[in-house]
């Protein structure tokens, strides 16, 4: 990865490469800033813009200081080509990218030309075939059938925690990818290092480089896409060639599993199965790839943002005990001595006020996947050309107290409640999973997952910080590492302990055969 992350950055070859073309990026400039003034931003070399302005590290820190120092919700890095616009604020990321999705739903040359990962619907171009693809995830990932699946999941995740493993953390990414790959596939998985898990984690940090505007000079100059891979200057061709072998694998190797499993006679429940048992003899191998790809989508959308935010909930239990104990006194309320199941969901609203906050807070991705501008456009004062990539920060969005009221950097679920105790589904936090068509599909089955894993612990476990060795608990400060992975320190793994001998009976005595 650090070799991969070595490659990103324009070597001279390809920036003397881009002189030429950007005189002709130049005069397009000059002629559609004639039709109005782009947002503001910092001031840049000549020709080449802000190239050198981009942050290489806590990019969302940098681009919310911006725009406080600009006064303006947007901002604007010019760069070679079409700029690069940062919408700071909920209002102008709903008014462009909900509102006016329709001309900034597209995507980038890197992704969608050379590493081909527009399968998933996240990276795919806007078009026809995108909107084909969302009406089939929606026909064919229908939420209720994998909640068998996601509570087998949940009530294995207690079981690990009750055999007392030192580490957390690979037990929630465990848990996480038995849960798609079995929902999906009917794949069974038993250890956090299988190697269908391994292939979705390495494509989605691989693709993260490649989604952020500036990271390959042929997402200014498509016209680079051509270049030669044995030329200098086409690093990012290699690249595009490294990731793509992970983005077939992620996309074919699992559904390949079901597919002998279902001609042995002994396929699980899964998506996969379902769809390959009414499969019938009319139907071409063009649906099948669609679904293939569909079914893909889930498998590679949960395997990064639930992972990341049931982490983020563990360790806010375990810096916020109050907090803790308030979670664990509804769920006993409601439940009344058992473990909770799916009849139980959205009649918690303290559980729901929690899986809103640990979104809110620390979400899974800082700064949302680039939107491609299909036309131009005029927003209030602005003009944003054609081609321009917009992104959302959504750090800077799901802090905003105006929206969320005062200290967001804390953890306060109540913030999602009303006076009355009741979740106040006029305040979200579904930023976290990106806007307009772009917002992630899976979103609805994340939500479930977190909330049932979030109740199920709180009803069966108590969460502490470690211990130095006086027997203090440590206190960590909770931030996003340079390039935006949350940051633990180390030895700072949770203590994770049954509440009860009863809450550990509920545990043991737990048959996946129920």
């Amino acid at each position: 990865m650090d070799q991969l992350t070595s490659l990103l950055a324009p070597s001279p070859f390809q920036l003397w490469l881009a002189v030429g073309a950007t005189i002709v990026a130049s005069l397009f400039v000059i002629v559609t800033q004639k039709r109005g003034s782009l947002p503001p931003g910092p001031r840049g070399w000549p020709i080449l813009g802000n190239v050198f302005d981009i942050p290489a590290e806590y990019p969302w820190k940098v681009y919310r200081r911006w725009g406080r120092d600009f006064a303006s919700d947007i901002i604007t890095l010019k760069l070679p080509g079409p700029p690069l616009l940062i919408l700071n604020s909920a209002k102008s990321a709903e008014d462009l990218l909900v509102k006016r999705s329709a001309i900034y739903s597209d995507r980038m040359v890197m992704l969608n030309d050379l590493i081909r990962a527009d399968w998933n619907l996240a990276l795919m171009p806007y078009g026809e075939r995108f909107k084909a693809a969302r009406k089939m995830f929606n026909k064919h990932i229908d939420v209720p059938y994998c909640r068998p699946q996601a509570i087998v999941a949940v009530r294995k995740l207690l079981k690990d925690f009750l055999a007392g493993s030192e580490h957390h953390d690979p037990l929630i990414r465990l848990m996480t990818g038995r849960f798609i790959l079995s929902s999906g596939y009917g794949i069974t998985v038993d250890s956090a290092n299988d190697p269908y898990i391994e292939i979705s984690e390495t494509f989605i940090k691989s693709i993260s480089h490649a989604t952020q505007r500036g990271a390959f000079l042929v997402d200014s100059f498509p016209i680079l896409k051509h270049w030669p891979s044995s030329f200098p200057g086409a690093e990012f061709k290699r690249i595009a060639a490294r990731i793509g072998k992970l983005a077939d694998s992620a996309r074919t190797l699992p559904f390949a599993f079901t597919q002998d499993q279902m001609a042995k006679g002994v396929a699980r429940r899964s998506f996969a199965a379902r769809f390959l048992h009414l499969m019938h003899e009319g139907t071409t191998r063009k649906e099948i790839d669609d679904v293939q790809d569909i079914i893909g989508n889930m498998y590679i959308a949960g395997a990064d943002t639930t992972v990341l935010a049931l982490r983020t909930f563990v360790l806010a239990m375990a810096l916020y005990p109050e907090v803790q104990k308030m979670g664990q006194q509804v769920v006993d309320t409601t439940l009344g001595g058992r473990l909770p199941d799916f009849n139980d969901f959205g009649k918690i609203p303290y559980v729901d006020a929690l899986v809103s906050e640990v979104l809110r807070w620390k979400p899974p991705l800082p700064i949302s996947i680039p939107h491609g501008a299909t036309e131009g456009d005029h927003y209030e004062r602005f003009f944003i050309p054609k081609g321009s990539m917009i992104v959302a920060n959504i750090c800077a969005i799901l802090q905003d107290e105006k929206v969320y009221g005062p200290k967001t950097e804390k953890f306060i679920p109540e913030r999602f409640l009303t006076e009355k105790g009741e979740f106040n589904n006029s305040l979200s936090a579904d930023a976290a999973f990106g806007y307009g068509r772009r917002q992630c599909p899976g979103k609805v089955m994340a939500r479930e997952l977190m909330w049932m894993t979030i109740a199920s612990i709180l009803a069966t476990f108590d969460i502490h910080s470690p211990v130095d060795e006086h027997g203090v608990p440590l206190k960590t400060i909770v931030e996003y590492g340079p390039i935006g992975n949350l940051n633990y320190p180390p030895h700072f793994d949770c203590i994770i302990v049954p509440r009860s001998s009863q809450a550990k009976s509920w545990i043991e005595e737990y048959s996946e055969d129920e």
